[in-house]
């Protein structure tokens, strides 16, 4: 949505790429000049690189994104979101004794985690 100066007290609005500012934020606290991240934030999947003063994509997800696989995953396993789901499912993890081979896909950097989330909700 537009917001006009007025309504900010005659400060300028300043537009942001919302995944560029993470990835800077990162770049600023860690003081890396030219990173490749693997940028995981809500709907977002996507391996990225800095160079030369530009961002480029290599690769992202081809269907569910890491953040919302893992939204899914705690909500079969009845895991509380506080602090976060990534979190609760590592410390359960942690706990764990027996390993599975989980479903996955890459192609090329592309990555694909709905069979994950399949084998997840079919075997929980």
């Amino acid at each position: 949505a537009v917001v006009s100066t007025q309504s900010t007290g005659g400060v300028p609005l300043i537009p942001v790429n919302h995944c560029i500012a993470h990835i800077e934020m990162g770049r600023e606290v860690t003081g890396a000049d030219n990173p490749t991240v693997l940028y995981v934030s809500g709907g977002n999947t996507q391996v990225i690189s800095y160079m030369n003063q530009r961002y480029m994509i290599f690769g992202e997800t081809l269907d569910i994104a890491v953040g919302n696989c893992l939204d899914r995953f705690a909500r079969v396993l009845q895991l509380s979101n506080d602090p976060c789901p990534g979190y609760n499912i590592e410390q359960l993890a942690r706990k764990g004794k027996k390993f599975l081979e989980l479903p996955y896909c890459v192609k090329g950097m592309d990555v694909s985690f709905s069979g994950l989330l399949s084998f997840i909700e079919g075997n929980a």
